[in-house]
């Protein structure tokens, strides 16, 4: 019987969390650790303490997002909250998706845990940029005279020494540093009833028709509005009987109106809103198989593939997109629809 932490800050590493966490070989325990919490985060806490169906023994908040002057004080209590937490767990596995994020770097080095690296978008496949003198050199140094000689700064996220193996959506497309260790695939099971369970605290009253949606189209915030606006709104009404969009979660009111949705998003008019402040991780799991996604390129297009990769998803795009995206697109089975630039 093994025991199992996973750290995690958003809504997105819940799942895939919770995705690893239902796999798990009989009578091992997992527990949630909940990290870098804001108040936005706060509603999301609630529900996941109302899922019945939950596959952690325990959920704990571990900390909250630092900030301001009192950050390294922060820290320490957040560093107090996970020295308790490991104390009781004694985990003989934690899980991450940064390697670079503290909390995870005190936990490895106040265990005897091994590491696991868990899927965390972008950085998997296209890396992250890192300035040799700032990233390597500074902030490395920062971090070991603030919190400790532990400190390890990664070569590229998910390749620390901390990191015994990682868990990705596509193992075969991972930053060949990765691939220098186990890559395992992450588990294709989100349309478990238990993580319905979940969506459905999450929506609350809402009274969403999602299980019977042939289209769904996610739209940018409004200062990038795409080019393509009324061709992606021709896409949604070509989809089927039942269709939706939703606006990010940072587009003003005045133009989440039906007005203008047909007005200034150009949409059919028999199209429906999703609730912007729903995250898009959780309308997933509700969705049925014959649901085509599309919008711009954004994260939460390529969540969609991630954790639903049966779904018919593209994205909308320009001939000038960046190339190493347009791969990515490509490798994870994204249709790409251009325009001209």
């Amino acid at each position: 019987m093994a025991k199992h932490l996973f750290l995690a800050s958003t809504p997105f590493n819940v799942l895939t969390a919770a995705m690893v966490a239902f796999e798990l070989p009989q009578g091992d325990v997992a527990e949630l650790g909940l990290i870098d919490q804001t108040s936005t985060t706060a509603t999301f806490r609630e529900a996941l303490l109302r899922w019945q169906s939950s596959p952690f023994a325990n959920i704990r908040l571990l900390s909250e997002k630092a900030s301001g002057k009192g950050k390294r004080r922060q820290r320490l209590q957040g560093f107090r909250r996970i020295r308790q937490c490991l104390q009781e767990l004694q985990p003989e596995w934690i899980y991450t998706g940064n390697d670079r994020r503290i909390e995870f770097q005190f936990s490895m080095a106040h265990s005897n845990a091994r590491g696991v690296y868990l899927d965390d978008g972008t950085y998997s496949y296209l890396g992250r940029k890192t300035h040799w003198l700032k990233d390597q050199v500074l902030d490395n140094m920062a971090k070991k005279v603030a919190y400790g000689r532990w400190w390890k700064q990664p070569p590229a996220i998910g390749a620390s020494a901390w990191i015994d193996h990682s868990i990705l959506a596509f193992p075969d497309s991972a930053l060949p540093i990765l691939k220098n260790k186990t890559c395992k695939p992450l588990p294709n099971n989100l349309q478990r009833p238990e993580f319905a369970q979940l969506a459905r605290i999450c929506l609350g009253e809402q009274p969403l028709t999602l299980g019977t949606l042939d289209g769904l189209l996610l739209l940018p915030h409004s200062s990038v509005m795409s080019d393509q606006q009324q061709a992606l709104g021709q896409w949604l009404d070509h989809c089927g009987a039942e269709i939706a969009y939703k606006h990010h979660p940072r587009t003003s009111s005045e133009l989440q109106s039906a007005e203008m949705a047909t007005s200034h998003w150009q949409l059919p008019a028999r199209a429906w809103a999703v609730p912007a402040a729903i995250p898009m991780e959780m309308l997933l799991p509700l969705l049925p198989q014959h649901c085509k996604i599309s919008g711009d390129v954004s994260t939460a297009l390529l969540t969609a593939k991630w954790l639903r990769p049966e779904l018919d998803v593209s994205a909308a795009g320009r001939e000038d997109t960046d190339a190493s995206w347009q791969q990515l697109l490509t490798t994870l089975g994204i249709r790409l629809i251009t325009s001209p630039t």
